[in-house]
């Protein structure tokens, strides 16, 4: 077989994403989909949070987790990947630090 293009076509890098970002991340939408149903708070619901301004499209994925991204860009916010509590997700969710 002839290659046309070379090897640097045969070698395309990928983006490896830091595994316990991807962890904090999985467990704060987890977090946010089970908050939803608890009625005694806004938290998980679409609308209610600071986060949710930043929303573009609930419809598919991960949809908490891209709006707090975006607004942790947007307001220079940095998130402790170590944190697990239940009180940092609720901060983040309402664009606390």
């Amino acid at each position: 077989m002839i290659n046309l293009f070379g090897d640097e076509y045969e070698r395309i890098p990928t983006k490896k994403q830091d595994p316990q970002k991807r962890a904090w991340e999985n467990a704060f939408q987890k977090w946010s989909n089970s908050a939803l149903f608890d009625e005694r708070n806004h938290y998980g619901a679409c609308g209610y949070g600071v986060i949710c301004d930043y929303c573009e499209d609930n419809s598919y994925g991960r949809p908490c987790v891209r709006a707090l991204n975006a607004m942790c860009r947007e307001r220079f916010i940095g998130i402790d990947y170590n944190d697990n509590s239940t009180e940092y997700y609720e901060k983040l969710f309402d664009g606390n630090k």
